[in-house]
């Protein structure tokens, strides 16, 4: 009994150390300068989907001040092209505005044969699939349509782009590609099941492909934000399911550049999951053991 004592609080010990390395280790490597960005080639291009604003538009602002050139990918034009003038002219780089709708396509092939072609000319160093949007609704309500089309953006788009770019940065030895997902990747969500169970795919799809990439010179991050200041709970489903964003406590938001100052940190540093911030990390750690019931009475509260 005495040994079966031992063991249970060895094992206890274990698994709270491991917890706390979970939650704290991060902040680390989080805040100190990317070792990716620092060897990284001179004017170096960059492509971002999902550009014109939120997460992505933050990528191209920070990535511009670090002397990256610029191909910006979004559907809407006026805010692409105004977007990429004033990173011209504030920083000097090169800033393409690529109209697409990664939803479709050939649209989502017109992208990827550009990708294919910077990666074989050896330009691009980074590829950030971040276009993405969301919806709230029941399954077999929500029209089908819709849920394909976030299907095509989240899943097929991402893929295809990341395919088209490996060729080129593996004859480099060098590349990075970053694949925006979120924590709803760890929580089943009734009235949203099409948008948490892409977030997973990205999340497993980014995990299993650096563990075939691994010693290549090429890193893969899965980006896992929470609840982040943007664009995207503006969605009328979001506005007519009554969400309210003062109905999510202050201390759960970050803002779009404290998210991807996060992912910029630690691309490189053989961690493919960024889950930026402490409390999204206990989040997801609480999450998996906690009883789905209590899970969904925190969801209703905050209205989700």
């Amino acid at each position: 009994m005495k040994a079966f004592t031992q063991w249970l609080t060895a094992l206890g010990g274990a698994t709270l150390g491991w917890a706390a390395w979970r939650l704290f280790a991060p902040e680390l490597w989080q805040r100190a300068p990317s070792p990716f960005l620092a060897s990284a080639p001179v004017r170096a291009t960059v492509l971002i989907t999902g550009a014109s604003s939120g997460i992505g538009e933050a990528f191209a602002r920070r990535l511009a001040r670090e002397g990256y050139n610029l191909v910006l990918v979004a559907r809407r034009k006026e805010r692409l092209e105004a977007l990429a003038e004033d990173l011209k002219r504030r920083h000097t780089v090169s800033a393409q505005a690529f109209v697409a709708d990664l939803s479709r396509k050939e649209d989502i092939q017109r992208v990827a044969d550009l990708v294919a072609s910077l990666a074989d000319e050896g330009q691009l160093d980074l590829l950030i699939n971040n276009a993405g949007f969301g919806f709230v609704g029941s399954f077999v309500e929500v029209p089908l349509v819709e849920q394909l089309n976030m299907l095509a953006v989240h899943v097929e788009a991402s893929v295809q782009l990341t395919r088209a770019a490996l060729p080129g940065f593996l004859r480099r030895r060098r590349g990075g590609i970053i694949n925006v997902a979120s924590i709803a990747g760890w929580f089943p969500m009734p009235g949203n099941a099409t948008y948490g169970a892409s977030k997973r795919y990205l999340i497993n799809f980014s995990q299993s492909l650096q563990a075939e990439l691994q010693g290549s010179g090429v890193y893969v991050q899965a980006l896992c934000p929470g609840f982040t200041y943007s664009e995207f709970h503006d969605a009328p489903s979001y506005r007519a399911a009554g969400f309210r964003r003062d109905s999510v406590p202050p201390f759960l938001w970050q803002t779009a550049e404290q998210v991807v100052e996060a992912s910029l940190n630690q691309l490189g540093r053989g961690e493919v999951i960024c889950i930026p911030g402490l409390h999204n990390r206990a989040i997801v750690l609480l999450g998996a053991i906690t009883p789905p019931g209590i899970v969904r009475a925190i969801r209703r509260h905050v209205g989700l």
